[in-house]
């Protein structure tokens, strides 16, 4: 899947407009503003074996310890995980397909300590991060321009070029765009938005617990 005078007028517009900006003093010129990019954890990738903390799990195999610092950071971590182009690639359908789950879960295991209790939710969670992933690379790379070459020059270049030639073809096709289109709609329907922020039910099921351990467990 893989007119000349409005132009004229354009660059002229675009010379007047910069003749402007350089006789303005620089409290007058906008600041252009910065965008935060995801998140690399540079850090994390490169921790020795060693030195992985150790995730404690609740009874559904989610991390909730040892403390949140170290959850958050695990979190932020599978979202790197479901961005690497070896370890999660784009260039398939759907997740199922994917042959590098036992690489993803040996991958986790080499900066974290996860009991194998935990390897549903991790799968999971790299799963949901692998398609939103997917979703901005399609918006950002995809329907922003017009061409397939345009395209191919602003593609995503952490991404083979193969897999994102891949990705064209399939984009292209009408029943991808036909669902594409339902998903979108599907999506603006949903009423129960999640609004905790970054903590996760789990984590907050756990403090209630620590906090009455004879209480019955939060719904």
């Amino acid at each position: 899947m893989h007119d000349g005078n409005n132009v004229i007028e354009d660059i002229t517009e675009a010379i007047d407009e910069d003749s402007r900006l350089r006789t303005k003093s620089p409290q007058e010129v906008p600041a252009k503003k910065k965008h935060r990019g995801p998140k690399k954890l540079v850090k994390v990738h490169g921790r020795p074996r060693e030195e992985r903390p150790y995730l404690i799990l609740n009874i559904y195999g989610q991390p909730v310890g040892p403390t949140d610092e170290v959850v958050d950071e695990f979190t932020q971590f599978l979202g790197t995980v479901a961005r690497n182009s070896e370890l999660a690639p784009l260039n398939y359908v759907e997740w199922p397909s994917l042959p590098t789950h036992n690489k993803i879960w040996d991958y986790v295991q080499e900066k974290y300590l996860v009991p194998e209790e935990g390897r549903k939710w991790v799968m999971e969670t790299v799963n949901y991060a692998w398609r939103m992933h997917k979703c901005r690379t399609k918006k950002k790379h995809f329907y922003a321009f017009d061409t397939d070459e345009q395209r191919m020059i602003e593609r995503l270049k952490t991404m083979p070029k193969t897999h994102f030639e891949d990705l064209l073809k399939y984009w292209h096709l009408t029943t991808t765009e036909e669902e594409s289109q339902t998903n979108k709609k599907n999506r603006q329907k949903a009423e129960d938005i999640r609004t905790m922020g970054p903590k996760s039910y789990a984590r907050l099921r756990h403090k209630l617990k620590q906090e009455d351990p004879n209480k019955k467990e939060p719904s």
